[in-house]
């Protein structure tokens, strides 16, 4: 096997979160002052890094911890009704299990969230669930590196923003973008990564090598 642990990424890569953070996004946007986003303006930003989005929408970065508090906090009332990405996503995971690959998932999001989700799925595929800040992937990754006795270059990490890639190449890890999340392929493309996936069942052969 080329990798034996894979790291994924949770909203945009295993939960389509993408219409419900719009909504949530939305509701802030308005309490808090930010600049409204309409449906044309998402396409815009879907070909932006994290740091550029952040700028356009006029968010203040001491702000932003609050704020994602604040919408994690509100997704975890529909979370139980957010569908998969891709349907067949967790049976792959599952198969990848069988072949001896561990997992885990690295998120943005709350890892009460990320419970719900998978106990709403009829999930238990996924060995580890990590909580990050918008920018601590990185040191999350290193710290599930220093922990497994095997070498980084049989790390994989799965995302589908340029952010994970930024973070992943930060962590000396290979990374396979997944074509379904939310940034554009184009812009994916843009950042280089290892692999560039459109459906899950590609993980199997990426993994053999």
């Amino acid at each position: 096997m080329k990798y034996k642990y894979l790291i994924f990424d949770f909203d945009g890569t295993l939960a389509d979160t993408e219409e419900a953070n719009f909504v949530i996004y939305q509701k802030l946007a308005e309490k808090y002052n930010l600049r409204n986003i309409t449906l044309d303006e998402l396409g815009h930003l879907k070909k932006m890094n994290a740091k550029d989005v952040i700028a356009y929408v006029e968010l203040k970065k001491r702000h932003l911890p609050f704020l994602l508090k604040k919408g994690k906090n509100l997704l975890t009332q529909d979370i139980k009704n957010i569908s998969l990405c891709k349907p067949d996503i967790f049976h792959i995971i599952g198969k990848l299990r069988e072949m001896g690959i561990k997992t885990a998932i690295i998120t943005t999001n709350s890892k009460t969230n990320v419970k719900l989700f998978l106990e709403a799925h009829n999930v238990d595929v996924i060995d580890l669930v990590v909580s990050a800040a918008m920018f601590g992937k990185e040191s999350k990754m290193k710290k599930i590196v220093k922990k497994e006795k095997i070498s980084l270059s049989e790390f994989l990490y799965v995302g589908d923003e340029i952010r994970d890639i930024t973070a992943a190449r930060n962590a000396g890890m290979d990374i396979a973008s997944v074509a379904w999340g939310y940034n554009t392929v184009e812009s994916l493309k843009n950042h280089e990564p290892d692999y560039l996936i459109f459906e899950p069942s590609q993980l199997i052969e990426i993994v053999k090598g």
